[in-house]
């Protein structure tokens, strides 16, 4: 079956969404599918080329920058006849994927990489990111948790599929026992907004006098990195911190560290590094008012921050209450949280359980596919209203007015899901005003000014 993976980042960053799209592309290449891997180049600027890793699929990269090259990308998608695609995405560029598609005839999976109440709710309109759903013939989602947030007219096609953690690694627990200088892991980008680890900076300064072993250990890159640099000196932690800068490895620095701390609140679906490190047995700590944080951190597998009255979101207070919970256990304490954390994520989440469930639904979709005669059967106008009416009623920031009637309601949605479905051109909307800016900039450059 040619299977095909689309990844708007691949060509830029080496982030929990690559990582995944690699591993499972990996597989179903292993499993004996023809894999195509389509990558937009235009983000393709300073980290890690695809090109530069071993790849067994066929590459095809397009641009998204001009109407011609989004014609080009629409044209080279359809070229491949995929009998299947999927992409993980968790921003507006989902917008992209209806016009892309449109006229390949091929089924296409959208994978929800984050919790949805911040991505649907929060960062963009509901009504886009549910007319960008409608085109899709399944969804796929990382814990059932996130099953209640979207509407029922939605739910025949979700699928709940976690993210996949490998073999546990072969952990030298008599190294990590007896080694002087112990370490606090964080992994991520530096994006402020979604990984929060200032907060982390803020508690690890809370108490590192107290436990003058411990090392906070920061592995990644991205817009903040100064500004953590920054507070790391204004904190006087500086010394205590080390800054990895981005790798395309994060292996060798989970197995050097003791406990791995995420600090987000939200946006977190179900976190690749919390994955990654429970294969190398660390005992976990996040916050509870993260969704993911919440279902997967037990108190045989780590400790979780309490949010109280004073935060929604989290202090560094309770940050560091959680691991000064975990700091203060002998190693042996720690050991043993850490193999649970492996046993209880290896139940859950185990390579082969995850990708036997990718490759089930592709092929569920593929067979249903083949079943239609026209080209979309999951955008109609028929189930784009039944969407419409239902939103209509849910309750979300910017829906129509409590004042307005049941039918002016379902029309206003409507209207907004039908502007979603334009605003995929804003790309062309904005080349042209930049072309107009341009051209006004210069004509008024070259008028000599009366004085």
């Amino acid at each position: 079956m040619k299977t095909g993976f689309l990844s708007m980042d691949h060509l830029r960053d080496w982030t929990g969404i690559t990582r995944l799209i690699d591993r499972i592309a990996a597989d179903m290449a292993r499993r004996g599918h023809e894999v195509y891997l389509l990558a937009h180049e235009n983000k393709a600027k300073n980290s890690i080329p695809v090109g530069s890793r071993d790849y067994p699929h066929t590459l095809v990269t397009f641009s998204l920058d001009t109407p011609e090259n989004i014609l080009s990308a629409r044209e080279k998608i359809g070229a491949c006849e995929l009998d299947v695609c999927m992409t993980s995405m968790g921003n507006t560029d989902l917008l992209f994927m209806p016009r892309l598609f449109y006229g390949s005839n091929t089924p296409y999976i959208i994978g929800e990489a984050a919790d949805p109440r911040v991505f649907v709710y929060e960062r963009w309109q509901p009504y886009e990111h549910f007319s960008a759903l409608n085109g899709a013939a399944a969804i796929q989602i990382l814990l059932e948790e996130y099953y209640p947030y979207y509407p029922d007219v939605f739910k025949p096609r979700i699928t709940v599929i976690g993210n996949p953690a490998p073999q546990n690694t072969e952990v030298d627990f008599s190294a990590r026992r007896s080694k002087e200088t112990r370490y606090i892991a964080a992994v991520g980008r530096f994006n402020e907004a979604d990984k929060r680890f200032s907060v982390l900076l803020r508690a690890f300064a809370l108490f590192f006098k107290d436990f003058p072993e411990w090392r906070l250990k920061l592995v990644g890159d991205g817009p903040y990195w100064e500004y953590y640099h920054e507070m790391a000196k204004q904190l006087g932690i500086k010394q205590h911190v080390e800054f990895t800068g981005a790798v395309s490895d994060p292996a060798p620095y989970y197995n050097q560290s003791d406990i791995f701390c995420l600090p987000s609140f939200k946006a977190e679906g179900l976190p690749m590094v919390y994955v990654e490190a429970s294969v190398h047995a660390l005992p976990l700590v996040g916050f509870e008012s993260c969704v993911a944080s919440n279902a997967l951190i037990t108190p045989d597998v780590g400790a979780l921050a309490k949010n109280g009255t004073d935060s929604a979101h989290g202090t560094p207070e309770q940050l560091a209450d959680a691991l000064r919970s975990l700091m203060k256990l002998s190693p042996e304490q720690r050991e043993e949280i850490g193999k649970n954390t492996q046993r209880v994520f290896q139940e859950r989440f185990n390579e082969k359980l995850i990708f036997d469930k990718w490759e089930r639904l592709f092929m569920d979709v593929y067979e249903k596919w083949k079943g239609f005669e026209h080209d979309s059967p999951v955008w109609t106008p028929e189930l784009l209203n039944a969407a419409t009416e239902e939103v209509a009623f849910r309750s979300m920031p910017l829906s129509p007015p409590e004042t307005s009637s049941a039918d002016e309601q379902t029309e206003n949605v409507r209207l907004r899901c039908e502007l979603a479905k334009m605003k995929i051109t804003h790309n062309e909307l904005e080349n042209k005003y930049n072309a107009l800016l341009r051209q006004f900039q210069t004509a008024a450059g070259r008028r000599k000014v009366k004085r």
